[in-house]
C-alpha cells in the first residue's frame, strides 16, 4: 500500500526483524492456515502488519519462560522503540493474532 520508498537502514532492519519474529511466533505457536504480511507506506509512517488465523493467545499473559524463551514480543518492542516506532499486538485464544509495527516517517 502506498508508494514504496527507501527507508533508513535501521528502519528496514527493524521491520525485517519484527516480520521474522512475528512469522516465527505464528508458525511455532499459532499453527495458522493463513498468514498475511503487509508493508504500507503511509503519509506519516511505514507500517508492517503480520496477521494470522492461528490459535491466538492472551497478549497480557505472555511472560518470559524459565528456559529463556518468551522474549519475542519484548524484543520486537525494543527494536522498534530504538527507531522511534511502536508495536501493537491484538490476539485472543482461537481468534488468531495481528502484530502491527509502525515507524514514523522522517521529514525530507
Amino acid at each position: 500500500m502506498g508508494q514504496p520508498q527507501r527507508l533508513p537502514v535501521a528502519h528496514e532492519l527493524a521491520l525485517l526483524r519484527v516480520a521474522q519474529s512475528a512469522l516465527a511466533n505464528a508458525t511455532t505457536h499459532g499453527r495458522p492456515h493463513d498468514v498475511r504480511v503487509t508493508l504500507s507506506y503511509l503519509d506519516d509512517c511505514t507500517a508492517l502488519d503480520v496477521v494470522d488465523d492461528g490459535g491466538g493467545f492472551d497478549p497480557d499473559a505472555v511472560r518470559a519462560r524459565a528456559d529463556g524463551s518468551g522474549f519475542g514480543l519484548q524484543v520486537m518492542r525494543e527494536r522498534l522503540r530504538d527507531v522511534g516506532g511502536t508495536l501493537v499486538v491484538e490476539s485472543a485464544r482461537g481468534e488468531g493474532t495481528a502484530v502491527m509495527a509502525a515507524i514514523p516517517r522522517r521529514p525530507e
